[in-house]
């Protein structure tokens, strides 16, 4: 069985102010910082072999510090990286219904499907997050893994390993600095913890 201990990273200062970042960098907010440190407690006693983030710095961020007690290296994949929301990164909704009310009635329209002017659908990012996820369980048999990641990745993972498909994207709530737990054995998936945040 691989167990997959799934992070989101901390409360940034964008998330605070309603921001979409995707792929660009936002910081770790004086909240986010103490949400790191009673994730990194609650961790602490956990068996760990192996940690993964994205290359952005507020998963990195999140889980430096329990990287560093256990005396792991974390691997940083690209792939687990949010959705990129292209032209629109680092503004909030509210500004595009009003500056953009064509894209965002197609978000509306499309759904799924609706892709980021320069940057990503949701389908996009979550065949991307299937195929990450897909090698690391093959590479990590019987291992347990850490992965701090973003919310519509975490949700991505989720879908793609209990039911391989998007359509559930939506129906898990993934808050900052939760964990969610998956077990994984011969193709069937276990759902072990939802989004606990009962430690911060």
């Amino acid at each position: 069985m691989t167990k997959l201990i799934l992070v989101r990273h901390a409360l940034t200062t964008d998330n605070q102010d309603n921001k979409l970042s995707g792929h660009i960098d936002s910081v770790v907010s004086e909240i986010g910082k103490k949400q790191i440190d009673k994730l990194t407690t609650y961790l602490e006693k956990v068996d760990i072999d192996k940690i993964y983030t994205t290359t952005s710095s507020r998963t990195k961020d999140t889980v430096q510090k329990i990287a560093n007690l256990k005396k792991i290296n974390i691997i940083q994949k690209e792939a687990l990286k949010e959705i990129s929301f292209g032209d629109f990164e680092g503004i909030t909704f509210e500004k595009i219904k009003k500056n953009h009310p064509k894209e965002f009635q197609d978000m509306i329209d499309k759904g799924y499907e609706y892709k980021y002017p320069n940057g990503e659908s949701l389908i996009d990012s979550y065949k991307r997050v299937a195929n990450e996820i897909s090698e690391i369980i093959i590479d990590n048999k019987d291992k347990t893994i850490l992965i701090c990641s973003h919310g519509g990745t975490i949700r991505n993972i989720i879908t793609y390993l209990i039911s391989n498909s998007y359509e559930y994207h939506w129906n898990f709530k993934i808050d900052n600095a939760s964990v969610t737990i998956l077990e994984v054995e011969n193709g069937f998936t276990v759902v072990n913890t939802m989004n606990n945040t009962s430690f911060i």
